[in-house]
């Protein structure tokens, strides 16, 4: 491999660069408003109902509470065509188009009189009723792969990273294997572990659409929209929100598996299948990408995306092994090469800066640390994979009150904790065995939140002693995700089989959940708004999706 400078080089990257692809642009800033009566089947007002409003052509859904007399109104809609459906007490409305204008409100009344979907299962996208991820799938039995051309070299040269569980579950098209096929080319080489030819890339590909390919019954069909929502009605602080719903362009999917937020409540996301990094506006609902500075090889961004005040951090995997930083203000990039003498792969799930400045990352076998004042990386093995020579998974990461980095291991469900002052790693088991620690992010006190997915809990890390202490959410298989805290001293986490966003009360012990609009949002990492702190957003990877939950005024408000 050809020597690397270890300096910094910096980039700047000016609107040229900045491409707005498939843009998603309202004709004006949320103006329009849609109010109407929600009834069930006998014409009674229903309040604590759902009420959908999807607009197609923008892929947007907002999603408000009926509250009392049944009353509901969405405000600050992007003018446009919407069909509004009103969900609640097991039954639904027929979907009701409706023309939104800013000149007056338009009137929609909802009348509940045909069952809701069958109840979906609390389970991973396409695996309803199981909960578990790949580690989990790697102990079942797999499904034996369909006997064509290809399968050998699929055999051979994919089961290097992943079981072949996943690829039986997948339903992608020609275009999404393809580049799907091109990503793991990358993600292969960097490991050092035996490489793809373009021939047998091209065989692997043509195996997979033509035996893997999407089509309606398939394992990967989307489930009915309205298929997870609760079947009761919406009672107390849980009533008091609404939810926005984007779908990001489909060509391909974009994999959204992170999400970060900038100081003016702009949503940033690192897109896995797409080419770029992606900037979601709130307020002129504009999807914009910007492709990354120029490279030897192909882009390859990571999963991971991590927020450092003004700038965003990406990871760019593969033969380019370098980390960016987009300074959201300027349009500028930073880039920082890893050097050679940083063995294996350099991306990570989990992108951090700490009190420092300095910027963390847990992979398989290390965590890797850069300071960008200088572009000086350090890379601190993980005791686990010392010891046992298997992956780690680094996965999750949040700084505690002392500033110490901690993060989750993934695979032998264990907690790690670095001081990052002498690199020494820690590692602890949580209280319950195989619970499948994955991210985590620290309150105001600096203790660490941790959700534990397979064991549906949530989990405390008093930083000062160590202690561990198990909470359990109220819905049953809920996989725990990730977990982040709010100005008030509450703690949000994601509770992706369940297609929940929950607060939790530590001082009360009260948790309070809020449904999102869709079926298998696959709601993964999730960020608090630092311009508003009612307002939490997830990214979704299986879905293509992201959105936001938002508290509204009264109790369950933080104003």
């Amino acid at each position: 491999m050809a020597n690397r400078s270890h300096s910094v080089i910096f980039v700047a990257i000016i609107a040229s660069f900045a491409l707005l692809c498939t843009p998603l642009r309202a004709k004006a800033d949320g103006t329009g408003i849609v109010e109407g009566v929600v009834k069930n089947a006998s014409g009674q007002p229903l309040s604590g109902a759902y009420v959908k409003l999807h607009d197609a052509e923008m892929r947007l859904t907002f999603m408000v509470i009926s509250q009392a007399q049944g009353r509901y109104s969405a405000r600050n809609l992007p003018p446009g065509k919407y069909v509004v459906q009103g969900i609640g007490n097991g039954f639904q409305s027929a979907p009701m188009p409706v023309e939104v204008s800013a000149s007056k409100p338009a009137k929609a009344d909802l009348s509940l009189s045909s069952p809701q979907p069958a109840q979906l299962a609390n389970g991973w996208p396409g695996r309803p009723g199981k909960v578990g991820g790949v580690e989990m799938w790697i102990h079942e039995p797999q499904t034996p792969l369909v006997d064509d051309a290809g399968k050998e070299i699929l055999e051979q040269k994919c089961k290097q990273c992943h079981e072949t569980e996943r690829i039986v579950l997948l339903r992608f098209d020609r275009a999404k294997w393809e580049s799907t096929v091109d990503r793991m080319r990358e993600y292969i080489a960097d490991l050092g572990m035996q490489e793809v030819s373009d021939q047998e890339e091209a065989a692997v590909v043509s195996y997979l659409t033509k035996n893997y390919s999407g089509a309606p019954g398939m394992a990967n069909a989307r489930p009915e929209e309205n298929s997870r929502l609760p079947r009761s009605v919406v009672k107390g602080e849980a009533a008091n929100y609404m939810a926005v719903d984007f779908e990001l362009p489909r060509d391909p999917e974009r994999d959204p598996h992170d999400v970060t937020v900038d100081p003016r409540g702009n949503a940033w996301v690192a897109e896995r299948n797409g080419c770029c990094i992606a900037k979601f506006d709130p307020k002129t609902f504009t999807f914009t990408e910007i492709e990354l500075p120029p490279a030897k090889a192909k882009t390859r961004i990571s999963s991971a995306i991590g927020q450092d005040g003004d700038r965003i951090w990406v990871q760019d995997v593969g033969h380019n092994r370098r980390w960016l930083s987009y300074d959201t203000k300027t349009g500028k990039f930073s880039v920082y090469p890893v050097p050679d003498s940083i063995q294996g792969g350099v991306g990570s799930n989990t992108i951090i800066a700490d009190k420092t400045g300095k910027i963390w990352a847990a992979g398989n076998s290390l965590v890797l640390g850069l300071d960008p004042a200088t572009g000086k990386f350090v890379s601190y093995p993980i005791p686990y994979w010392v010891k046992t020579k298997k992956s780690a998974q680094g996965y999750g990461m949040a700084v505690a009150g002392d500033g110490r980095v901690w993060f989750a291991e993934r695979d032998p469900s264990r907690i790690g904790r670095l001081d990052p002052e002498t690199g020494k790693i820690d590692e602890y088991e949580p209280p319950l065995p195989n619970s499948i620690p994955r991210r985590m992010g620290s309150d105001i006190q600096g203790n660490i939140w941790v959700g534990l997915h397979e064991s549906g809990k949530l989990m405390k890390i008093d930083y000062e002693t160590g202690k561990m202490t198990i909470f359990n959410p109220p819905t049953e298989n809920s996989a725990p995700y990730d977990a982040v805290g709010d100005p008030r001293g509450r703690v949000w986490f994601s509770e992706q089989a369940a297609d929940k966003l929950t607060r939790f009360d530590p001082k009360t012990g009260a948790f309070v959940e809020f449904s999102v609009p869709n079926a298998e949002s696959d709601m993964r990492r999730i960020e608090l708004d630092p311009s508003n702190p009612n307002r939490v957003w997830w990214g979704g990877d299986t879905s293509n999706h992201i959105g936001y939950v938002e508290v509204l005024g009264g109790k369950g408000s933080s104003d």
